[in-house]
């Protein structure tokens, strides 16, 4: 099922990394990118779910190693905020047991940091789009 927009074809992202230089670039690159726009950035669990309740994103970028907890366990929480919000984790390391838990807890997709910024781009614009999109290259078998 395809999510529409109502409001515009811009995709309101809230982006959440506890790292401040990830944080930056990331803000950084969304700043080239007109079609998504970045309408809050926090570090933590408890920050994301008060964002979210505020901005009521079409998309959540949700780190999984958070000061306060592991992202997964706050998805949710996050979509009790906003139902329409899909949840995407972006993490540096996962296997498809992490991915299983993701699909579990209702996010919509699981994409590992090592990859390049057009396939996180693609992947945002396709979670946006109602996808769900769950990184192919997971150790312990293809998703």
């Amino acid at each position: 099922m395809m999510l529409v927009r109502p409001h515009s074809d811009t995709i309101r992202l809230l982006l959440v990394e506890d790292h401040a230089q990830v944080a930056m670039a990331l803000d950084a690159a969304f700043e080239t990118v007109t079609d998504i726009e970045v309408v809050g950035s926090v570090r933590a669990i408890e920050e994301a779910v008060s964002a979210t309740g505020e901005h009521r994103p079409d998309v959540v970028l949700l780190d999984r190693r958070l000061p306060d907890g592991d992202g997964i366990d706050a998805i949710g929480r996050l979509r009790e905020q906003s139902p329409d919000s899909r949840v995407l984790v972006f993490t540096g390391g996962a296997d498809r047991s992490i991915a299983e838990r993701v699909a579990a807890a209702g996010g919509a997709g699981l994409l590992l940091k090592a990859g390049l910024l057009e396939d996180l781009l693609d992947t945002i614009r396709r979670v946006a789009a109602g996808e769900d999109s769950f990184d192919v290259d997971l150790p312990g078998g293809a998703w």
